[in-house]
């Protein structure tokens, strides 16, 4: 079975773009975090659905960042469900990662890659813009 989760933190308002995107993936029932963090440690709904799912169910999200916002992170994650016997894919990144496929981790680590060079230079990004808005308030 397909089993959605949708993260979406404070500063982001619409999870109409996941929702969809789950949806038209096939997932049968989804979950939704609303103002949690990528960082943050509790995801009550990310750990309501685990407790749903069944070995075999497959996990789809929209981006791994939804999952996690380190790549150390993700991969505990990614262990979790591993040991779970659960599946994951990732839309975006057009992971597909089938339960009991161990290799499915070395086959995607270019993803991985992909996905901590995307959050550093968003972070960077994000760094810069914050830094620009203070100077031009200093004026």
């Amino acid at each position: 079975m397909k089993l959605g989760y949708v993260r979406v933190s404070e500063s982001e308002t619409h999870h109409d773009t996941q929702l969809a995107a789950l949806q038209d993936a096939g997932a049968v029932r989804i979950w939704q975090d609303r103002g949690v963090s990528g960082s943050a440690v509790l995801k009550p709904a990310y750990r309501e659905m685990l407790d749903y799912a069944q070995p075999g169910d497959e996990i789809v999200v929209w981006r791994l960042d939804r999952l996690a916002r380190s790549l150390g992170t993700l991969m505990f994650e990614l262990d979790d469900l591993a040991k779970r016997s659960l599946g994951l894919h990732a839309l975006a990144e057009g992971i597909v990662s089938p339960a009991g496929d161990g290799g499915a981790f070395f086959g995607a680590v270019s993803a991985f890659r992909r996905f901590e060079r995307d959050a550093l230079q968003e972070r960077a990004e994000a760094d810069r813009y914050a830094a620009d808005r203070r100077s031009h308030s200093e004026v």
